[in-house]
């Protein structure tokens, strides 16, 4: 259990270098800032020379960036509907008076889907 708990914090080039691929493919890469992509091309360098990267604070600094890549247009896109989703739920009654099966319609991941990229005007 120590041992799997001591692998978990540390990033392998292979690890890096994976998600940095990840992060060209979907777009992410050219949306971190300049001290952000220097952080990860010098971490990339180290543990290609040097090995595993095992230094807690930067592998933390690390996970924040990599979760930042692993986020797709579709997860973004997911959650921004389920947000006007909650925000259409919490005003209450008013709006199931007039649309009764949107309650139903709020369930359905097209529909939130279809909330995120844009099809429901609503000011949340």
């Amino acid at each position: 259990m120590l041992q799997n708990k001591i692998q978990s914090m540390q990033l392998t080039y292979t690890e890096l270098l994976s998600n940095f691929r990840k992060g060209l493919r979907n777009g992410n890469w050219r949306k971190l800032r300049r001290l952000e992509k220097a952080l990860f091309q010098a971490s990339m360098w180290y543990s290609r020379r040097q090995g595993a990267i095992i230094n807690e604070l930067v592998v933390g600094k690390l996970s924040v960036l990599v979760e930042k890549w692993k986020i797709t247009k579709g997860a973004r896109i997911f959650k921004r509907g389920y947000e006007k989703a909650a925000a259409l739920l919490s005003k209450g009654e008013s709006v199931f008076a007039w649309a009764p099966s949107l309650r139903e319609w709020l369930k359905d991941p097209d529909y939130v889907f279809w909330l995120g990229a844009g099809g429901l005007r609503i000011t949340i």
